[in-house]
């Protein structure tokens, strides 16, 4: 046998296992759909904790752990340690904000929106944002001027919906504090959808493509229903819990998976 054939039976074996479980993905839809269902048709009292609010823990302090199993086991030296230290740390912010919302609103008795949780949910962005571009660097980068057209139209196109969408609520005044505030977030949630979509298209050509594809649909997906979110509370209908809470827990079922069969099959 060759050595030339010989490499190309690794390189399959790779893409074999870095490949995903359809099964899995259906569970997760199951999942997901099992939890809109219960959604809509259960009544539950949201003063205190219930079941369905501990599923916004397991989930990012499951994403969490691996994310940072991924990255110590690579090692400090390798490209896989920064970008998924950042989106750990990025997921811990991330679970801060839920802690500080649930205390406000059941401890204190408080209406948690706006609040310093709100701080800790937007410095979830700048980690994840940081965590693509590490991500991007050893696939995309030199962003050409189609890749940025990519990034621009989506970024801007979101932003556009959000600001369209909302105007009846906001009556054009852009200096609204609710429609100002969410645009904090809608910015860097447009954003990462931009970022997270350029990466999908490119990693679809290295070995860990599809696992680094999962990985970015999970955030594209908690993006985009944060720029939905913000939509809701400029109307004041937001209601826990809502259908973009769904949203929110297929985004942690989905990294969990992806970043699962990267710590398994990678280095």
């Amino acid at each position: 046998m060759s050595n030339t054939h010989r490499i190309d039976k690794e390189e399959d074996s790779i893409k074999s296992d870095f490949g995903l479980n359809n099964k899995i993905l259906v569970l997760i839809c199951g999942l997901a759909l099992a939890f809109e269902f219960y959604v809509l048709t259960v009544e539950f009292d949201t003063s205190i904790f219930n079941v369905a609010d501990s599923f916004f823990f397991i989930g990012p302090i499951g994403a969490m752990a691996v994310g940072f199993a991924v990255a110590f086991k690579s090692g400090k030296d390798s490209m896989y340690f920064k970008p998924f230290l950042a989106l750990s740390v990025g997921i811990l912010f991330f679970m801060l904000g839920d802690l500080a919302y649930l205390y406000i609103e059941m401890v204190l008795e408080e209406d948690p929106y706006p609040s310093i949780g709100d701080l800790f949910y937007w410095l979830f962005y700048p980690f994840v944002i940081g965590f693509i571009v590490f991500a991007l660097k050893f696939f995309a980068f030199p962003l050409s001027k189609p890749k940025l057209g990519v990034i621009s139209i989506i970024t801007a196109g979101l932003i556009l919906a959000y600001t369209g969408l909302s105007y009846e609520a906001f009556e054009g005044d852009i200096f609204n504090f609710d429609f100002a505030y969410g645009m904090i977030f809608v910015g860097s949630a447009a954003l990462t959808v931009g970022l997270s979509t350029l990466g999908i298209i490119s990693f679809k050509k290295s070995l860990q493509g599809l696992v680094w594809a999962l990985i970015l649909a999970s955030l594209l997906i908690n993006a985009t229903a944060d720029v939905w979110y913000f939509h809701i509370e400029l109307f004041e209908g937001y209601e826990a819990l809502h259908t973009v809470d769904t949203m929110y827990l297929s985004t942690w079922m989905v990294m969990f998976y992806g970043l699962y069969r990267h710590y398994r099959y990678s280095t």
